[in-house]
């Protein structure tokens, strides 16, 4: 079976839009060459400042489409093999614990300041930075070894004019028609042409892109879902109109064009809208379903929604560990200033005294005053010098009271605490991300949501109920049911009234307008 022919519809069609388009103004000066335009473009997508731009796809061409998009790899990692130490030693001297014993084993490189063997000083920080690194670097090794199972899965590309091949996820373009089997992921942003279902509906897992547990419904486009079969499909002739991506998950606009002889007019026009997409990251719950690719890579809406690379987070442990370090070093100094200040203080006096029972300022001339004010000045120069040298050397004799391993304890029980929760047979499947937060969990004061059934798996025990004035608790039960039973054997069912709260035995507030 031939390719269809696309030499009738050209990429610069009006497409369907359901909406009022904004008037774009007139450009200032004359467009640049082709190959200039193409070279800027190029140029800007590597920046990531290329300007969104509404998307013509060609189903089953070849190319399907002219414009260039980013691929669809998963890069969730936060280090290279270049920039691992340099961007895990900047993190890390963010902290002010960090930052001043490398100030302190730096001092010990200066003869005046060496109080101690050079070892007692480096090596407690060598083993911090070490213990970190590998903390770090195994955490970012097993995020690797997940984006590399997500962008090796395999699917199933159907091949213009008849046919398939299975590509992985990572080989995805813009354009292509995926098949997606039931419990597997969607690899990118579709398009949905067609399912295995005659009603043309699927269901997907959104957990993964708005934390809502339930299901949500799926409608494929109704021209293509009539095709007869997965060849028509691949021998369908269709142009398809997507808007720029965005951040919004609650809205696409779009359009989709099938062109046939036999349809009255030569061809169908549909508007899409969200309900005709399956987003990345979402997973396909029922039946079996073929999608076109609109969007890719960092197009994605479920990329758009992270803010650029996996940031650097602080637990609060360590932000609680930074202050009080803070607060040590405020003791250290005004120890050490102490130690300097009482010694400087008797030393002036002392020189001042003696200064006082000495002769006289002016005698034996001007050469003699300047001479006798020259050495003062000295003296006092070089006592306030000794007075700093020996400030910073109380600082360095007091930085033991800030404790150095304190932090190799704190990050080595963070690796406990990971192991321990992959381990637990109570919680089956738990992946832990990252080893630099989780003693957050036992934090915890408050949480707060709006969506029951995500936390109790829609399994909920009565605890209290209020209607209006009236508050009913799990230990009144019995006694409304005791109540009620009376109630009904006074009087037949149909003659009753609704009960006021007093006939049942439930309390009425006091602040009730009917009461």
């Amino acid at each position: 079976m031939s390719a269809p022919d696309y030499s009738l519809i050209g990429e610069g069609s009006t497409p369907y839009i359901a909406y009022e388009e904004p008037v774009v103004p007139p450009p200032r000066r004359p467009p640049p060459p082709s190959c200039w335009r193409a070279c800027w473009r190029a140029l800007c997508g590597c920046c990531g400042q290329r300007a969104p731009e509404w998307r013509t796809i060609f189903l089953n061409a070849s190319p399907p489409t002219h414009g260039w998009y980013p691929h669809n790899r998963v890069e969730n990692t936060k280090y290279g093999l270049l920039s691992f130490v340099p961007k895990v030693l900047l993190e890390q001297f963010r902290y002010f614990f960090n930052l001043y014993f490398l100030l302190v084993a730096l001092s010990q490189f200066v003869p005046v300041f060496e109080i101690g063997l050079r070892f007692t000083y480096i090596a407690p920080l060598v083993f911090v930075l070490a213990v970190t690194m590998a903390k770090e670097g195994y955490d970012d090794v097993q995020r690797w070894r997940t984006d590399t199972l997500i962008n090796n899965e395999a699917y199933e590309r159907l091949q213009p004019g008849g046919g398939s091949m299975a590509v992985p996820a990572k080989d995805l373009r813009v354009g292509d028609v995926v098949r997606v089997s039931t419990n597997q992921r969607i690899p990118a942003d579709l398009v949905l042409l067609r399912t295995s279902s005659e009603s043309g509906v699927v269901f997907v897992r959104t957990d993964q892109l708005d934390g809502e547990t339930d299901w949500k419904l799926r409608v494929a486009v109704a021209s293509t879902q009539r095709l007869a079969s997965e060849a028509a499909l691949s021998a369908a002739v269709v142009t398809l109109h997507a808007a720029p991506p965005t951040k919004d998950i609650y809205e696409f606009v779009g359009d989709l064009t099938l062109y046939d002889d036999a349809l009255e007019g030569g061809c169908v026009q549909e508007p899409l809208a969200l309900e005709n997409t399956l987003w990345a990251n979402t997973v396909l719950a029922s039946c079996a379903c073929h999608g076109v690719v609109v969007h890719t890579g960092r197009e994605t809406r479920s990329s758009m929604n992270v803010a650029g690379a996996p940031p650097s987070k602080m637990a609060t442990l360590d932000l609680q560990v930074n202050f009080m370090t803070k607060l040590l070093f405020v003791l250290v100094n005004l120890s050490a200033l102490l130690m300097v200040a009482v010694p400087f203080g008797q030393a002036s006096a002392a020189a001042w005294r003696d200064g006082q029972s000495s002769e006289g300022w002016w005698d034996g001339g001007w050469e003699n005053s300047a001479r006798k004010l020259s050495d003062r000045l000295s003296e006092s120069l070089s006592r306030l010098v000794q007075a700093l040298l020996d400030y910073v050397c109380f600082m360095l004799l007091f930085s033991q009271i800030i404790p150095i391993s304190l932090r190799v304890a704190l990050d080595m029980a963070k690796l406990v605490y990971k192991l321990q929760m992959t381990s637990d047979e109570r919680l089956p499947g738990l992946q832990v991300l990252s080893s630099t937060l989780p003693e957050e969990l036992g934090g915890i004061e408050y949480l707060l949501t709006d969506k029951t059934g995500t936390l109790t798996r829609n399994e909920m025990t009565f605890r209290k109920l209020h209607l209006g004035a009236a508050c009913l608790d799990e230990a009144m039960v019995p006694e409304l049911r005791a109540n009620l039973a009376q109630v009904l054997r006074e009087q037949p069912l149909a003659s009753l009234a609704p009960p006021v709260p007093e006939a049942l035995g439930v309390p009425r507030s006091a602040s009730d307008p009917l009461g």
